[in-house]
């Protein structure tokens, strides 16, 4: 058949399904497999015409009819299938590869800090596909190529082309909505430009695999994954359109190995952290996540450490990170007083020079959110404002974009009435009350605690109670004049009453005549200190005057100090208000040989606040100015620490003390009552020159604001009760040790914990108990 090839023809048939197929099968169907199926159909159709035309050789005889007829046959299938589903798919395709091309060729790393920070997830904007698929579509053919105007002609259609812009968009924008739609098939993928071990990275992270049709956005989130694996600066895919399909090529950059990093402008960042932060990618191909966490890393520690502070910029000289930190420096301070009701400013009546001194951020320091905060506290705490608060704002002279930008902070605050008289009653914290209840107290007081504006407080008050009366005056200054140890002051002189029967009450025999068979002296002891006041048990009142000066300063943020000198004089009164010498049984009371001891002495206390614990050390020595000035050492311990078990607390207390020289009675220490040995009366164990108590409470809620106790105390004398002036407890009975335990309910209120409780001695006697504040 003269100038026909039968071979081209099938060709184009060949080419013609496979592209049909390719489309339509949704990534199913290979064409080189399709191509191959029909190849072989065609082929067996060839040989049988050959060897009806030479049955001999079976081998083909270009037999012109028969050939003439293939050759029609396939000429029709071909132009069939090229006008109906041919052109269009291949103009497509061609124009699907440009955009490929041309959409991705923007993934390109523009920054260390920019690819650290990306998203894995953010993607190429799809916007930029739409100017290469117009320049592919207008090489396309069969279709117009691309329209060139003069400056002049652009001039004159300006009008027309601005009429128009707005209906090209919308045509541009549905043109690109059909081609995110439409799949091409892609036969090959590789990645070239990496690194053995990085090219494993970037094929891994490949979802698409060869042979199967994919649409253009599918294309371009595989291109995204690739680049998102950090390793790479640039990720460039180039397609090729081959017989099979489509070739995707996907060119990569990696960045490069780090060897160091250089941190400008951290003053407050330590370059420890900074080397601790990066040691695990020296030597490494850089890698944008990794980088961007120890980045983080960074940040956090401005974060925890509440500095105003921040890596703001990162950049790749050769093998070396170059980090930019901003760290904001204080420019001002300043004080503004706040008018309760309208909040406008106002004239305050504190001297600011007395706030201020509190406040230890200065200018030219960097910016720490909980130094602020702690100095808001400090402020708080002078009791003296209702509102305290600091607001930073830009300085005036700081320069946008300086490395060290400047801040104003301003302390606002509003004050709170500070002075006045008050009177009221209540019930007496002091514990000096006989029986299973403290005796009730009436009040009042006059109180400044802004005095002149100097944050002192002056206070006078009067209590006048069942058993007890006081009468003080005080005068404290929490900062003597601004010392840069933050030393208080604290100057007092008081005149107070105690009910002394806890020591010195009558003997049980002669109470209310409290004896018989079984009744120990302890058991009425008990009886009758539930039942009898300080007339009925011979009235023993122990007066003090007293004065003093204390000093105290915190040694650290959880150890304070206080040191201090006080003079005493106390007499012992009787039923009838004068003074006596002598208890009930002829004992000496008073250790002088005058109706009164007198002493000077100094004092040294120290606490301890730790986390859920506490610890108060005490010591006070006597200073014999005189000959019948008392010379004495008193040293006092107590110990505290809270336990958390579930939803339940333990609380376990443990206290002691002991004096050596001269002891007057009244002066040992007492043992048992509502916070010492509970279920025994007050003083009812013992009373001694050394003691020993111990205590622990399991705390559980019952409902709010309610909790419940179990609790058991012990206490003992450590067998020193021989060893004080007239033996008082001796002779009254008192066992010198004891325990006891108990259930308590308890609330909390302004004046502290309010604790009723019941409890059982070693003897099985039982008492209720109720006080205010903690046991101990």
């Amino acid at each position: 058949m003269r100038g026909v090839d039968p071979m081209g023809a099938v060709d184009a048939v060949v080419g013609a399904l496979a592209m049909r197929w390719g489309v339509e099968r949704d990534r199913r169907v290979v064409a080189s497999h399709a191509r191959r199926r029909l190849w072989n159909g065609v082929g067996a159709i060839v040989q049988a015409a050959c060897a009806r035309g030479n049955p001999a050789r079976r081998e083909p005889s270009w037999n012109p009819p028969v050939f003439g007829g293939l050759e029609h046959f396939c000429s029709a299938i071909a132009a069939g299938l090229a006008e109906r589903n041919c052109a269009a798919p291949i103009r497509r395709r061609r124009s699907l590869l440009a955009s490929i091309g041309s959409s991705m060729a923007g993934k390109k790393g523009k920054g260390v800090e920019d690819q650290a920070s990306a998203s894995p997830e953010a993607g190429v904007d799809s916007s930029e596909t739409s100017g290469a698929e117009d320049s592919s579509a207008g090489g396309a053919p069969g279709e117009a190529g691309p329209v060139s105007t003069s400056s002049s002609s652009l001039k004159s259609l300006g009008d027309g082309l601005a009429a128009s812009s707005s209906a090209s968009e919308e045509a541009d924008k549905e043109k690109e909505a059909v081609q995110a739609q439409e799949r091409i098939l892609i036969s090959e993928i590789d990645v070239k430009g990496a690194s053995a071990e990085l090219l494993q990275v970037a094929t891994q992270s490949l979802v698409m695999k060869p042979n199967f049709a994919y649409t253009l956005k599918e294309v371009q989130e595989d291109v995204n994954r690739v680049f998102s694996t950090g390793y790479f600066s640039s990720c460039h895919p180039v397609a090729e359109d081959t017989r099979d399909g489509v070739r995707l090529t996907i060119e990569v950059k990696e960045n490069p190995k780090l060897t160091g990093v250089v941190a400008t402008g951290a003053d407050m960042l330590p370059q420890s952290l900074i080397e601790e932060a990066f040691e695990d990618q020296y030597g490494k191909t850089l890698n944008f996540e990794n980088f961007g966490r120890a980045l983080g890393q960074l940040n956090k520690w401005y974060e925890d450490k509440g500095i105003f502070g921040q890596v703001t910029d990162a950049d790749m000289k050769g093998n070396v990170a170059e980090l930019r930190m901003k760290e904001a420096r204080i420019s001002r301070v300043s004080l503004k007083f706040l008018n309760p009701e309208t909040g406008e400013q106002c004239i305050g009546k504190t001297n600011p020079d007395v706030i201020m001194k509190n406040i230890t951020i200065k200018p030219g320091q960097v910016y720490n959110v909980r130094q602020a905060k702690s100095d808001i506290d400090v402020v708080h705490a002078m009791g003296l404002f209702d509102d305290v608060n600091i607001v930073p704002q830009p300085a005036e002279d700081s320069i946008q974009g300086s490395d060290q930008p400047k801040i104003v902070l301003t302390l606002n605050v509003v004050e709170r009435k500070t002075g006045g008289f008050s009177a009221g009653g209540g019930i007496s914290a002091s514990q000096s009350s006989d029986g299973p209840v403290p005796g009730f107290v009436g009040s009042c007081a006059y109180s400044q605690r802004n005095l002149f504006g100097r944050n002192q407080k002056l206070s006078a008050s009067i209590e006048i109670g069942q058993a007890d009366s006081l009468f003080k005056i005080n005068h404290s200054d929490p900062w003597v004049g601004g010392d840069q140890h933050r030393t208080g002051r604290n100057t007092y002189l008081q005149n107070m009453r105690t009910s002394g029967n806890a020591i010195h009450g009558k003997a049980v025999d002669e109470v209310g005549g409290v004896s018989g068979p079984g009744v120990t002296q302890l058991d009425a002891l008990d009886v009758s200190n539930s039942s009898s006041r300080s007339g009925d048990q011979g009235g023993i009142l122990i007066g003090r005057l007293l004065g003093g000066v204390e000093y105290s300063r915190p040694l650290s943020t959880s150890l304070s100090g206080t040191a201090g000198v006080q003079y005493q004089r106390t007499r012992v009164l009787g039923e009838n208000g004068q003074p006596i010498v002598t208890d009930y049984y002829g004992n000496p009371i008073i250790f002088s040989h005058k109706d009164y001891d007198e002493l000077l002495v100094g004092v040294l206390r120290s606490v301890y606040n730790g986390n859920k614990s506490q610890l108060v050390m005490s010591m006070e020595q006597a200073i014999p100015v005189r000959q019948d000035f008392l010379n004495f050492n008193r040293l006092r311990v107590r110990a505290e620490k809270t336990i958390k078990a579930g939803f339940t607390r333990l609380v376990v207390t443990t206290k002691g003390g002991m004096i050596l020289g001269d002891l007057p009675p009244y002066e040992a220490f007492s043992i048992g009552g509502t916070n010492s040995v509970r279920g025994y009366g007050e003083g009812a164990v013992g009373t001694g020159r050394h003691y020993v108590v111990g205590s622990g409470e399991l705390h559980f809620p019952l409902f709010s604001p309610l909790e419940g106790a179990l609790f058991a105390d012990y206490g003992s004398d450590i067998d020193s009760g021989p060893t004080v002036m007239g033996d008082p407890a001796g002779c009254r009975g008192k066992p010198g040790s004891g325990y006891g335990y108990g259930v308590g309910v308890r609330v909390d209120s302004p004046v502290g914990p309010l604790r009723l409780e019941y409890a059982w001695n070693d003897k099985r006697v039982g008492r209720f108990h109720f006080g205010i504040g903690y046991h101990g």
